[in-house]
């Protein structure tokens, strides 16, 4: 069931580099950038340093109700979030795929690096260890599931690498 019309999905792991991607893409187009932390008031459910997930289906359904509340119809939204997320027992898990059907995104979007780089990013902004091999499994998920929502959709899949978003651009 498509609720959205109007949103372009960016994804990839935490401390990929969505935010600082996003907010040089808003910068440079008519996007919105919103972050499905935000939306979700992670702050609320979580303790902010908290990256496992444990109710995965309970969080998208709190992201959709959220973004029903913040969605203009007259406005073109880049969504930062994720394809996939760490469950309570460290165990990568894909969003359900009803989340996508209403989030319809417009184009699917993919930041990725290595991970032994993200994991040196987080360990110095979260003051925490993570297990490059974990991560850079997640990763993969992602983008194979990144894919397939691509094709599902039949929207443009753009990956984003060292934080060359032009394909993007010139799409837009």
């Amino acid at each position: 069931m498509k609720v959205f019309e109007n949103i372009y999905f960016i994804g990839g792991i935490h401390g990929v580099g969505k935010g600082t991607i996003c907010k040089e893409i808003a910068s440079k187009t008519k996007l919105i950038h919103i972050t499905a932390s935000q939306v979700l008031k992670w702050e609320e459910i979580s303790d902010i340093d908290n990256k496992l997930v444990k109710n995965i289906t309970s969080s998208q359904n709190r992201l959709i109700k959220g973004l029903k509340n913040i969605i203009k119809k007259d406005q073109t939204y880049l969504l930062d979030g994720h394809f996939c997320l760490l469950d309570s027992n460290e165990v990568s898990r894909r969003i359900d795929e009803d989340t996508f059907d209403q989030i319809n995104p417009k184009i699917i979007l993919i930041v990725i690096d290595d991970a032994e780089k993200i994991v040196e990013r987080l360990q110095s902004r979260d003051d925490k260890i993570y297990n490059v091999g974990v991560l850079n499994q997640l990763q993969l998920m992602e983008i194979e599931y990144a894919k397939y929502l691509s094709n599902k959709y039949s929207v443009p899949y753009i990956e984003i690498k060292n934080g060359n978003y032009n394909r993007l651009i010139e799409i837009i």
